[in-house]
């Protein structure tokens, strides 16, 4: 049962009402900081526009507009405070239903205490890392992430791949067969080369990652792996394509990248072109892409919370 339909996106509850006649869609991918009480080495000069606080007062509305009921918060730095203060949000808005959280994997004992810590917080579902930060390409594989990541599988926990193309996807089969039991999900579907001659290559990467059934991807991120501002679902298309060729609807999920998105583009166009993607290569089956497989991957029905959310106008 969606949000909407039990009563729990209404905005006595600082949530939302839907305006659209088409499938409310989960937004997989997303992310809250403030640069002025949380580092964010990765911010650069390039991104100065999204350089500032983010919240989910400024991100409600949008959803709203845009058909959206329920949000994957996502963490945007590798500190223990990131992960703190998403939890904080998610106690306050029922509409973010899961978070995917950050602990150190590269010290499994203090991964263990840190995801010890957070077995208490009922929407935990996975852990993610910066990986396309770290200088070693293949940071995944040592031994001592190895190590936290049968943590993870143990826990019953997702773990989320923020690969880029060509440093990460070919690590994704080994782990896949190491872990046969832990849930791993690639982020931007890997940011492929669109328009690029290695586009052949990345969609091969693709393909061998989903002959592993634990192996799922966001469709999230496109529109910064293009240079293009004109882009549009026909510029999409090619990747998504190889996408839904490869996991098929059940292993596939969208998200906003929001606020990365306002780097070549807005919320609305972000979604408003994913739908039409989906649409396109699989009209059969866009209801999971959009939603099903995100609420079901990440069991987003498992712990309703029951929390009084501040007024979106007041928040953050």
């Amino acid at each position: 049962m969606s949000l909407l339909a039990c009563g729990l996106l209404d905005d006595a509850n600082g949530a939302l009402s839907a305006k659209r006649s088409d499938v409310l869609a989960v937004d997989g991918h997303q992310h809250f900081w403030d640069p002025a009480t949380l580092p964010l080495p990765w911010m650069t000069a390039a991104q100065a526009v999204i350089d500032r606080p983010f919240g989910p007062g400024q991100l409600a509305p949008l959803m709203r507009t845009a058909g959206v009921e329920a949000t994957i918060l996502v963490q945007a730095a590798c500190l223990d405070a990131d992960t703190d203060s998403m939890f904080d949000h998610a106690a306050r808005y029922e509409w973010i239903a899961a978070v995917v959280a950050w602990v150190p994997l590269d010290d499994p004992d203090r991964a263990d205490e840190r995801l010890d810590e957070l077995a208490a917080e009922p929407k935990l579902r996975g852990i993610r890392h910066l990986i396309h930060d770290e200088e070693d390409p293949h940071w995944i594989l040592q031994s001592s992430v190895l190590e936290s990541l049968e943590l993870l599988e143990q826990r019953g926990l997702i773990i989320e791949l923020p690969a880029v193309f060509p440093r990460h996807l070919g690590d994704v089969p080994e782990l896949a067969r190491a872990f046969p039991q832990l849930r791993i999900v690639i982020d931007h579907l890997g940011k492929p080369p669109l328009g690029r001659d290695i586009f052949g290559r990345w969609a091969t990467e693709l393909a061998t990652a989903a002959e592993n059934p634990n192996v799922a991807a966001k469709i999230s991120g496109l529109n910064t792996a293009t240079t293009a501002h004109d882009w549009d679902a026909a510029a999409l298309r090619p990747a998504v394509q190889v996408a839904v060729d490869a996991f098929g609807p059940d292993r596939l999920l969208c998200g906003s990248d929001w606020p990365v998105a306002l780097l070549n583009g807005d919320y609305d166009r972000v979604w408003r072109e994913t739908r039409r993607v989906v649409e396109l290569v699989a009209p059969a089956n866009a209801e999971a892409v959009l939603a099903g497989t995100a609420r079901r991957l990440y069991e987003l029905d498992r712990v309703p919370v029951h929390v009084q959310a501040k007024d979106e106008d007041g928040a953050d």
